[in-house]
C-alpha cells in the first residue's frame, strides 16, 4: 500500500520513458483521451515513451493497431497480481531492482540521495507467534531501544520503527538511520523478526514463471519482457492502475501491485516516473480570504471511535457487539456482515448495511446524486430493492437528485438537484497534468429547478442551508462563514459559499490582476446576478471575475518540477509490508490476510476461494465491466442522442470462445451466475476480449431514468423503454454468510463491488 501526505501520483506523460498500465485503460476509463493523446502521440512515434497496456477489454481509448509504441496485453480478469509478481519475480532474478533506493528507511534520507519516496521494505516485522505484537512493525520498546523525545511541533505521534542498520549491522531506529538492510531475518532483543521486503519475495517466489502464465492467460516471454523495460529507464517509468482498481473481489492485491513496482526503482513523485497531480491551493478549506472548514460554534464531536454503518475502520474484535457477546459468555461470535479496516467508507457497504440492518437500522438515509442499486454490482436485485422500500426497514429516505435513478425513485422524498451546467464547484486537476491550479465551475444557466419564495432556486445546497437554519445548526445563515479579517457573512446559498472558494483561490500565494475590460464585455460578465457579487467584497469582484474568465487558476507548469523531482513531492511511503491489513484477522475463518503484495485468488467473505464453492468447469467464465464510449453513469450520456449512436450494450465474446460455443455475432445469448441470476443480450463476437472473459459496458439496463410510465399529480408520464435498453451485469451473491443475508460478492479486504471477475456460464439462447 502506499501512503502520503497530500499527493496522489500518476505516470508524467510529458517525460515518462515507459507507462505500465494495470487494469487501467489510458483514453477510456476516467482520463482525458485528448490530454493522454497530447501528451504522448509524437513522443511514442519517435521512440521516446513506450506503454503497455495490461486489460482484459481492448477499449475506446488511445490503444488502437495503428498507435505505433503502445502494446496491448489481455489478461484474465483478477489475475493482476499475479501478472505483477511474475515481472516482479524477473526482476528479483536480475537483480534489476534499485537496492540503494529500498536501503533508505525514511523521507529525509531517500529526498538526500536524490529521491523523493522510501519503502518500509527495510522495516522489521515481528514474527513471533507467542509475542504481543505478532504481525506488528517492530518499535523501538521491543527492541529495547530508547524512543526519542516527543516533537513539540509534531500534529501526530510519530512511530519510531526497527531496522538493521548498513553501517553496524545492529538495530536502530528507522528515523535514526541513513541506509538499512532490505533482507534480514533473524532475532532482535530475543524476537524473531524479517524485514517487509522478504514476504514481498517470498510471494513473488510462490509460484514460478510458467505458473504466472497459466494464470493470468499472457506468456513467460511477456513478463520477463516487462520486467527488463520497466528497470531499464532509472526513474523514468512508472506503473499505475485505473480508478474503480479494486472491482474485483481480489481487487485489493491488485491495487498493490503498481506501488509495489515503482517501490522497486523509486520513481515515485520523480520527473518522468510518478508524478504528484491533483495539486492545487486551498479553495474550499480555510483560505486567503475565507476560512470555509471553519465553522464558529461547532459541537466538539468526534468520530475517532464511532462505528460508521458501513462498518469500516473497525476490526469486529473491536466493536461494542463482539464485547458484549464474548462477556456473555460466547465463544469465538461471529458478525452478521464482515467488517473491513481497510477502507475509509464505502457507499456500496453502506448500502448493504441498510438492507440487512446491520450493525444498527438507518432511521434517516439521505443521499446526494447517487445510484448505488447501479453502482453496486449485484445489488439491482428485488430482494434488496423490496428491502429500501419497507418503512420497518427504512423509515425515512431523502434523496437530492438531478434525475431520479433506480436509486431516487425509491425515496420518500426527492429534492431536486442542479445539473454541471447550472452548479458551481472548485477542483484539482484530474488529468494527466502535473501542474498547479485549480478549476471553477461555474453557473452557465439559471437552474431549472423550481424557484424558492425568496429567489433561490431548489438545490441541495439550498436544502442543506435550509435543514441547517431549521435545526438551529451553527455554520448556516447570518453571521456564518469567517474572513481572514474576523469579518463574518452569510451562507443561505451556493453563491455564498463557492464565490467565496473563487476568492480563496484569487488571493492564494499571490493575488492575481483585476479581471480587464475586454473580458468583461465578451463574456458579458457584468451580467451575472447581483447576488454573485454581494458574496465577496467590492475589492475581490475584479479578481473573482478574472478567475471565473479563465475557467480557473493555474499556475507555470515549468515551475512543477524541481531537481529531478516533482515540486510539490511530500513525504510519499510505499508500504511492502502493510500493518493494518496484517492485523484484520478473519472473524469467520480465523485467518489472516497477507500483508504484503500476493497473488489470491477471488473468494469469499471467510476467505473460501469460489472456485471451492463453485465448479469452474461449470462456470468457466468471467466478466469484465468497463466504462463505454456512449454511455456514462450519469443520465446526460443516456439522451437520445447517445441512444442514437449505440442504444444498448452487448455481451461481448472472444472469438476462440464464441466459435467453441457455437456463438456467432448477433446471437441472443444467455449469461448465468451460480446464484442463478440471468442476463440475456446480443453477442458482440470480437478479438478484443481476454480468452475466459466476456466484456459488459456499465450503464445500461436501467429500471428508471424514465423507463417506466409515472404519474406525477394525477398526470401520466409516459416512460421510453429504449432508455433501458441493454444488460446490467449482475454478479452473485455471497453464499457462506447465514441465511437471508444479502450481501453481494465484494473484495473480502475493501468489500468493493466484485463487478469484474466472479463465475458465470454462457450458452446461446
Amino acid at each position: 500500500m502506499a501512503e502520503t501526505a497530500s499527493n496522489n501520483t500518476q505516470p508524467d506523460l510529458e517525460e515518462g520513458e515507459y507507462v505500465l498500465f494495470i487494469g487501467a485503460f489510458p483514453g477510456a476509463n476516467g482520463k482525458s483521451f485528448q490530454g493522454i493523446a497530447k501528451r504522448t502521440l509524437d513522443r511514442l512515434k519517435t521512440g521516446k515513451c513506450t506503454i503497455d497496456v495490461v486489460d482484459p477489454v481492448l477499449g475506446n481509448g488511445c490503444v488502437t493497431p495503428t498507435v505505433e509504441g503502445i502494446t496491448w496485453i489481455p489478461i484474465k480478469t483478477a489475475t493482476n497480481a499475479a501478472f505483477t509478481l511474475g515481472i516482479i519475480q524477473k526482476i528479483l532474478d536480475d537483480k534489476t531492482y534499485n537496492a540503494t533506493f529500498l536501503s533508505y528507511p525514511n523521507y529525509q534520507s531517500a529526498f538526500a540521495g536524490g529521491f523523493a519516496s522510501y519503502t518500509n521494505a527495510s522495516h522489521l516485522v515481528i514474527v513471533d507467534e507467542d509475542h504481543p505484537n505478532y504481525r506488528k512493525l517492530m518499535r523501538a520498546a521491543d527492541a529495547g531501544l530508547e524512543e526519542p523525545a516527543p516533537d513539540p511541533k509534531a500534529t501526530a505521534p510519530v512511530q519510531h520503527y526497527v531496522v538493521i542498520d548498513q553501517a553496524t549491522g545492529q538495530p536502530a531506529l528507522h528515523t535514526q538511520c541513513d541506509a538499512a538492510t532490505i533482507e534480514y531475518e533473524g532475532e532482535v532483543n530475543g524476537v524473531k523478526v524479517r524485514s517487509s521486503f522478504l514476504f514481498l519475495k517470498d510471494n513473488a517466489y510462490e509460484h514460478t514463471m510458467d505458473e504466472y502464465a497459466q494464470i493470468t492467460g499472457t506468456s513467460v516471454a511477456t513478463m520477463e519482457r516487462i520486467a527488463k523495460e520497466f528497470t531499464a529507464h532509472g526513474t523514468r517509468a512508472s506503473a499505475r492502475l485505473g480508478f474503480g482498481g479494486t472491482a474485483t473481489a481480489n481487487g485489493t492485491q491488485g491495487v498493490l501491485a503498481y506501488p509495489a513496482l515503482n517501490g522497486l526503482i523509486g520513481s515515485d513523485q520523480m520527473t518522468g516516473g510518478c508524478n504528484c497531480y491533483r495539486i492545487g491551493v486551498k479553495t474550499t478549506a480555510d483560505g486567503a480570504r475565507y476560512k470555509l472548514a471553519t465553522v464558529k460554534g461547532k459541537p466538539a464531536v468526534s468520530t475517532k471511535n464511532a462505528t460508521y454503518l458501513c462498518r469500516t475502520q473497525k476490526l469486529f474484535s473491536q466493536t461494542d457487539e463482539y464485547k458484549a457477546r464474548v462477556a456473555a459468555g460466547e465463544k469465538d461470535p461471529k458478525p452478521k456482515l464482515p467488517w473491513l479496516n481497510v477502507p475509509s467508507t464505502s457507499d456500496n457497504q453502506a448500502l448493504v448495511s441498510i438492507v440487512n440492518e446491520y450493525p444498527y437500522r438507518a432511521k434517516i438515509l439521505v443521499s446526494w446524486m447517487t445510484n448505488t442499486l447501479q453502482a453496486t454490482s449485484g445489488a439491482l436485485r428485488d430482494s434488496v430493492i423490496e428491502k429500501l422500500k419497507d418503512p420497518d426497514v427504512v423509515p425515512l429516505h431523502i434523496a437530492c437528485d438531478a434525475f431520479i435513478g433506480e436509486h431516487a425513485q425509491l425515496a420518500d422524498y426527492i429534492v431536486p438537484d442542479t445539473t454541471p451546467f447550472e452548479s458551481f464547484g472548485v477542483v484539482t486537476q484530474e488529468g494527466y497534468w502535473r501542474g498547479q491550479g485549480n478549476t471553477v465551475r461555474w453557473q452557465a444557466k439559471p437552474p431549472s429547478t423550481v424557484e424558492l419564495a425568496d429567489g433561490r432556486f431548489a438545490s441541495f445546497e439550498a436544502f442543506c442551508v435550509d435543514v441547517a437554519r431549521a435545526c438551529n445548526l451553527p455554520g448556516f445563515g447570518e453571521n456564518a462563514i469567517e474572513s481572514a479579517d474576523g469579518t463574518f457573512y452569510p451562507l443561505n446559498d451556493a453563491a455564498d459559499f463557492f464565490l467565496k472558494a473563487v476568492a480563496n483561490l484569487a488571493y492564494a500565494i499571490e493575488p492575481v490582476a483585476d479581471v480587464s475590460d475586454e473580458d468583461v464585455q465578451l463574456q458579458a460578465l457584468d451580467e451575472l446576478p447581483a447576488s454573485w457579487q454581494d458574496a465577496v467584497t467590492a475589492e475581490e469582484w475584479p479578481k473573482v471575475l478574472n478567475v471565473l474568465s479563465r475557467g480557473g487558476r493555474f499556475w507555470p507548469i515549468e515551475t512543477s518540477q524541481k531537481d529531478g523531482r516533482s515540486a510539490y513531492a511530500k513525504e510519499y511511503l510505499v508500504q511492502y509490508y502493510s500493518e493494518k491489513k496484517a492485523l484484520n484477522k478473519n472473524p469467520y475463518s480465523g485467518a489472516y490476510p497477507d500483508a504484503a503484495l500476493r497473488y489470491v485468488p477471488e473468494d469469499f467473505c471467510d476467505r473460501t476461494p469460489i472456485a471451492d464453492v463453485y465448479d469452474e468447469k461449470e462456470w468457466p467464465f468471467r466478466s469484465t465491466n468497463y466504462k463505454p464510449r456512449f454511455r456514462s453513469i450519469s443520465m446526460q450520456a443516456n439522451s437520445p442522442l447517445m441512444r442514437d449512436l449505440c442504444e444498448k450494450n452487448y455481451l461481448e465474446l472472444n472469438l476462440e470462445d464464441a466459435a467453441a460455443l457455437g456463438i456467432g455475432d448477433g446471437d441472443i445469448v444467455r449469461i448465468t451466475n451460480p446464484t442463478g441470476d440471468i442476463m440475456e443480450g446480443k453477442a458482440m463476437v470480437r478479438a478484443g476480449i481476454a480468452r475466459g472473459t466476456f466484456g459488459v459496458a456499465f450503464g445500461y439496463g436501467h429500471r428508471a431514468y424514465g423507463t417506466q410510465d409515472r404519474e406525477v399529480d394525477g398526470t401520466l408520464a409516459k416512460g421510453d423503454p429504449a432508455i433501458g435498453a441493454g444488460i446490467h451485469l449482475q454478479t452473485m451473491l455471497d453464499p457462506t454468510l447465514e441465511e437471508g443475508v444479502i450481501y453481494p460478492h465484494v473484495d473480502s479486504d475493501a468489500g468493493s463491488p466484485g463487478r469484474s471477475g466472479g463465475m458465470y456460464r454462457i450458452e446461446k439462447a
